[in-house]
C-alpha cells in the first residue's frame, strides 16, 4: 500500500483512537451524574455554534439551566451562563479552576505561549504575573497616567486632522500607551509600524481565540499533520500567523536592547529590570521580562480599543446621552480639557465608561478555565481536564441583573443603592474572575475614561449623511471573535465650537 493511501487510514484511525480515550477519560468517577446539555456525539463539533456562539449558549439556559455540559469529540466543556455559577466556581474556588486548557492552535501552532493570560496555573504563570505587577501597581498610577492624558492629546489632534480615520487613530493611542511603558517607544503622531505590527498579530489571537474554533483544539494530534495535507488550511494559517507573533515579541525587545548599548533609552519597564543587576539577567529572567514586556504590548494595544469604538457608536445612536455628559462636563471643568483626577467629579462620565464594557464586551466569552481536578457542583460531577467557559455576554445580559440589557444605558449605574443588592452591578467580570483576573485593568479602565471625558469635551460625535443629505443610521453589530469589536461604520466628528479647536490646536 502507497503512502498515500496510507496516510487517510492511519488518521481516521488516529481520530477513534484518540475519541475513545477522551471518552474513557471523562467517564464518571464520583458516580454523579454529568450537568445537562445537548446530546453529545463524536461529530458534535460540526454542529456547535461557530458564530456568535455566547448567544446561543445564553439561549441554551432556557432548555438546560446556567451550567451546560458539552462533550466535543470527547473533550468535556462546561458553559457557565450565570454570575452566580461563575463566581461558586471561578472565584470561591480558585484553588482548582485558576489554569488554562491546552490550546493546540494558539499556543503550540501560532505560538502565542509567552501570553502569561494563556498559561497554565503555576509557578511561570505566577513569575510572570508578579512581575506585571511590580509596573503596573494601581498605587503607582502617576506613572503611567501623564502619558495616557499625553496621548489622549494626541488623539484629539488626529481627530481634527482626519477624523474620518478615528478606527486607526483609536488604536494607534492605545498602542503608544503601552509601547512607551513597555518599551520607551515614543510612537509619532501618526503611528508607525509598531502600530500595524500588533493590529495584524491579534488578528491572528482574535480568529482562532474561541476554544475549539479548529479541529486541532480537539484533536492535538492533527498538529503533526504536514501543511500540504488536505484540510490541513489551519497549519498554512498558523504558520502565517506565527512569524508577526515572534515579531511582537522580538523586534520591540531587540530594539530596546540596542538603544541601550547606544545609551539612547528611555525609562520603560524593559529598562528598568535590564539594568536591575549589574551581573545582568540569565536567559530564563531575560524571557520572563521579554514575555511580560510582549504581554501588556499586545494586551494593551486592542482591549480597549473595542471599549473606545463601541463609545462612539453609542454617542452616534445617543445624542440625548451624549449631550447629558457634555453638559455634566461644562458644569464641573468648564472649558479646560479633563484630567484623571477629575474623575471622582464626573459620575455619569463614569458610569458610561462601565457601559461600554457591559453593553458589548471585547471578550464575550473571557478566557476559557481549566478544573485541575475532579470536582462536585450541586449534584453533578465535573471531571478534571475540563474546559470551563465563562459566558460573559450572558452575565451582562440578564435581565434579572441589568433590566432591558439591550439598551445602551448609564444611568443603570448611578443608582448606587440599587448597585449594592446586584441590580445593574459594577461590570468587573469584563475583566476576568477569580486569581485570572486581568492585572492591568485599572490601567485600561483610567484611559477609558480620560478618552471619553476628552473627547467629549471638544468634539460632537453625530451621524453621517449619505450622498442625499440623509442621517445613516450605523447598526450595533460586533465581530464574532474572541475580541469582539464594532464592525466599521461612519460618524461625523466635529468640533464643538472655535474655542474647542483653540484647546486642540494650543495642546
Amino acid at each position: 500500500m502507497s503512502f498515500h493511501i496510507l496516510v487517510p487510514w492511519l488518521f481516521v484511525f488516529s481520530i477513534i483512537v484518540c475519541c475513545l480515550s477522551r471518552l474513557s477519560a471523562t467517564a464518571t468517577v464520583l458516580g454523579l451524574p454529568l450537568p445537562p446539555g445537548p446530546k453529545a456525539s463524536w461529530f458534535r463539533t460540526l454542529s456547535l455554534p461557530t458564530t456568535y456562539p455566547w448567544i446561543t449558549y445564553a439561549n441554551w439556559q432556557n432548555i438546560y439551566g446556567d451550567v451546560i455540559y458539552l462533550r466535543v469529540l470527547g473533550n468535556p466543556v462546561i458553559v457557565l451562563n450565570s454570575s452566580v455559577a461563575i463566581s461558586d466556581l471561578l472565584e470561591r474556588r480558585g484553588n482548582i479552576y485558576s489554569s488554562r486548557p491546552i490550546r493546540t492552535m494558539v499556543v503550540e501552532l501560532i505560538g502565542w505561549d509567552w501570553l502569561f493570560s494563556s498559561m497554565c496555573y503555576g509557578d511561570r504563570w505566577k513569575q510572570h504575573r508578579n512581575l506585571f505587577h511590580k509596573h503596573f501597581r494601581p498605587n503607582d498610577s502617576d506613572r503611567y497616567r501623564a502619558l495616557q492624558q499625553k496621548e489622549t492629546h494626541t488623539l484629539l489632534r488626529n481627530l481634527l486632522q482626519t477624523p474620518e480615520n478615528f478606527r486607526y487613530h483609536i488604536r494607534r493611542s492605545a498602542a503608544a500607551v503601552v509601547l512607551n511603558l513597555s518599551y520607551g517607544h515614543q510612537i509619532a503622531q501618526d503611528g508607525d509600524d509598531y502600530v500595524q505590527l500588533a493590529d495584524k498579530a491579534i488578528a491572528g489571537l482574535a480568529q482562532a481565540g474561541i476554544f475549539g474554533t479548529y479541529l486541532v483544539d480537539y484533536l492535538p494530534f492533527l498538529k503533526y499533520v504536514p501543511a500540504w495535507f488536505p484540510f490541513a488550511s489551519f497549519k498554512r494559517e498558523a504558520f502565517a500567523w506565527r512569524k508577526l507573533t515572534r515579531e511582537l515579541v522580538d523586534r520591540p525587545f531587540d530594539m530596546i536592547k540596542q538603544k541601550l548599548v547606544e545609551g539612547t533609552e528611555f525609562p520603560c519597564l524593559v529598562t528598568q529590570e535590564l539594568e536591575s543587576r549589574t551581573a545582568g539577567l540569565d536567559s530564563e529572567d531575560e524571557e520572563v521580562v521579554k514575555n511580560v514586556a510582549a504581554t501588556a504590548y499586545a494586551a494593551g494595544s486592542d482591549t480597549v480599543v473595542s471599549a473606545i469604538l463601541s463609545f462612539f457608536l453609542a454617542m452616534t445612536i445617543h445624542p440625548e446621552i451624549q449631550k447629558r455628559a457634555q453638559d455634566e462636563l461644562c458644569s464641573v471643568i468648564g472649558t479646560r480639557l479633563p484630567a484623571l483626577s477629575d474623575r471622582n467629579d464626573l459620575p455619569f462620565i463614569e458610569c458610561i465608561c462601565y457601559e461600554l464594557l457591559r453593553w458589548n464586551p471585547v471578550t464575550p466569552l473571557g478566557l476559557a478555565h481549566c478544573v485541575m481536578q475532579d470536582d462536585e457542583y450541586r449534584g453533578y460531577q465535573i471531571p478534571k481536564g475540563t474546559t470551563v467557559i465563562p459566558n460573559v455576554w450572558a452575565i451582562f445580559h440578564d435581565p434579572e441583573t441589568y433590566p432591558d440589557p439591550m439598551r445602551f444605558n448609564p444611568d443603570r449605574f448611578m443608582n448606587f443603592s440599587a448597585n449594592e443588592e446586584k441590580i445593574n452591578e459594577k461590570p468587573d467580570a469584563a475583566f476576568g474572575f477569580g486569581r485570572r483576573i486581568c492585572p492591568g485593568r485599572h490601567v485600561a479602565l483610567d484611559f477609558i475614561f480620560i478618552v471619553v471625558a476628552s473627547v467629549l469635551t471638544v468634539y460632537d460625535i453625530c451621524r453621517a449623511k449619505d450622498e442625499n443629505g440623509n442621517d445613516i443610521n450605523p447598526d450595533v453589530e460586533y465581530t464574532s471573535l474572541l475580541l469582539s469589536h464594532p464592525k466599521p461604520f461612519k460618524c461625523d466628528i466635529r468640533p464643538r465650537s472655535e474655542d474647542a479647536i483653540t484647546v486642540v490646536t494650543q495642546m
